[in-house]
């Protein structure tokens, strides 16, 4: 705990600053070989969908691919559909630190301790850092376009509540509102 900041932080980065219009025709790709997690079998099902949740406040037409595929394969796919834009997540890092609870384990004498914190094992590979990208290619060219990058630390709350898949969904609304023209900006 003690690398960790006591406060949270997002971010949003772009390699260009594409405004995307709302009358483009978007296909929102599903990444193969996901990272899991112990309760998520897939995170890139979880970041199509949250991204598709949030594109379709500002889109009139979006698609979504229901299968794992390749870069490429995904081009193909959107290219069937008649889309203009290939939006294509991938969960980079995923949170794994358990929040403490109350526990009870043994010290080296055997004794019986009841703690907060004092029970779990030391792992120096936790991390509280969600990292979602969000490739964005031209369909017809297979062009890529641009790039989002979002990421958000817990800090000190990772310890006290699970809540990572609701981060997801905030990244993705920020993600959302820096690509449509008529989003609501911070």
């Amino acid at each position: 705990m003690d690398s960790l900041s006591p406060v949270g932080s997002r971010q949003v980065s772009r390699e260009q600053q594409l405004v995307l219009a709302s009358h483009y025709h978007i296909e929102v790709g599903y990444a193969a070989d996901g990272l899991r997690s112990e309760d998520i079998t897939d995170l890139n099902r979880l970041a199509r969908d949250a991204l598709a949740r949030h594109l379709r406040r500002y889109f009139a037409h979006v698609e979504v691919a229901t299968t794992p595929q390749t870069l490429q394969q995904a081009l193909r796919t959107a290219a069937s559909h008649s889309a203009q834009l290939l939006l294509f997540p991938r969960i980079e890092n995923w949170p794994n630190i358990e929040p403490i609870r109350l526990r009870e384990c043994q010290d080296e004498e055997g004794n019986v301790m009841t703690s907060l914190g004092q029970c779990e094992e030391k792992d120096e590979a936790q991390s509280d850092e969600l990292v979602v990208v969000v490739g964005i290619y031209d369909v017809l060219s297979g062009k890529h376009l641009d790039s989002v990058h979002a990421r958000s630390r817990r800090g000190v709350a990772a310890y006290l509540y699970e809540d990572s898949e609701q981060e997801l969904e905030v990244l993705n609304q920020l993600m959302v509102q820096r690509l449509a023209p008529n989003a609501r900006r911070y």
